[in-house]
């Protein structure tokens, strides 16, 4: 297959395995094969990791792609999502000195135990990088907690600065519950949805290794029409449950009415808030 070519970034069947200067290498999660994409989602290279590792080297002597150093910002989306949701807050911490890397996992096709082996392969490979911090929407706090469960190669080569969690889930779905008992409906939510039932997250514990900041915004007009024909509502978080499960220093609500939080101005204005002085 011929490689330059134009490709829309592998949002949903693709898992960024690597990522180095906005150049990254995924990794099919159907067929196992990997693809080196440059800056602007253009296939450079197809092969093993290993191959499209070494063809990464050659185009950073070609293109003099200058080494990163210090602090990068870790987004990770929710479910059915993709990193593009992260676009406004990306060019935002961009412009404010951090550097930033919006993953895409396959959120829909896999269970919870293959996204943690994907982004534990993610964070082994991170080079030149010393300092990290994260900024999760929906679901990807579970990824994040659970990532520090137990002890990784990664855990000591790296600092861990800061962790924002947007609307986490952190009681469970029973609206999900509900909708998986439908059979084309746990089609399109995928193996995930068994892991995100309200039993499973009783396991879930503060992260020590952070400062945590969470953020809450108000329901989707299309959760709240769900809720409705479901008959089943998310639990009310009270701040207090808030801080015990996540370990948040800080909690904030805002409102919100526009189908991609990181498009208001206050939400954005929140995070790099606490990325810069731990609190909102």
């Amino acid at each position: 297959m011929k490689d330059d070519f134009y490709t829309f970034g592998g949002g949903h069947f693709w898992e960024d395995v690597f990522f180095y200067q906005k150049w990254r290498i995924q990794r099919n999660y159907v067929t196992k094969s990997y693809r080196l994409l440059d800056n602007w989602d253009i296939r450079r290279h197809e092969g093993s990791f290993e191959e499209c590792r070494e063809a990464f080297v050659k185009y950073i002597e070609s293109y003099e792609i200058a080494r990163p150093s210090g602090h990068m910002v870790i987004m990770i989306h929710s479910l059915g999502q993709s990193k593009n949701i992260f676009k406004p807050m990306w060019r935002r911490a961009l412009k404010d000195g951090y550097m930033a890397a919006a993953i895409n996992y396959p959120s829909t096709q896999k269970d919870l135990e293959a996204h943690i082996k994907q982004f534990h392969f993610f964070l082994d490979h991170l080079e030149d990088i010393d300092t990290v911090s994260f900024v999760t929407l929906g679901i990807g706090n579970i990824i994040v907690q659970e990532l520090f469960r137990e002890k990784a190669d990664w855990q000591s080569k790296l600092k861990f600065r800061r962790c924002i969690f947007i609307n986490p889930c952190i009681f469970g779905s029973k609206l999900l519950a509900k909708l998986c008992k439908n059979k084309f409906l746990n089609f399109v939510i995928g193996p995930i949805g068994k892991d995100l039932a309200p039993e499973k997250m009783e396991k879930l514990f503060p992260i020590t290794r952070m400062k945590t900041g969470v953020i809450l915004t108000n329901k989707s007009v299309f959760t709240r029409f769900l809720e409705i024909i479901t008959n089943s509502s998310m639990k009310k978080e009270s701040d207090t449950d808030i801080r015990n499960i996540t370990g948040a220093k800080d909690v904030i609500r805002i409102k919100n009415f526009r189908p991609n939080v990181f498009n208001n101005k206050d939400v954005a204005n929140a995070v790099m808030s606490f990325l810069i002085k731990s609190e909102f």
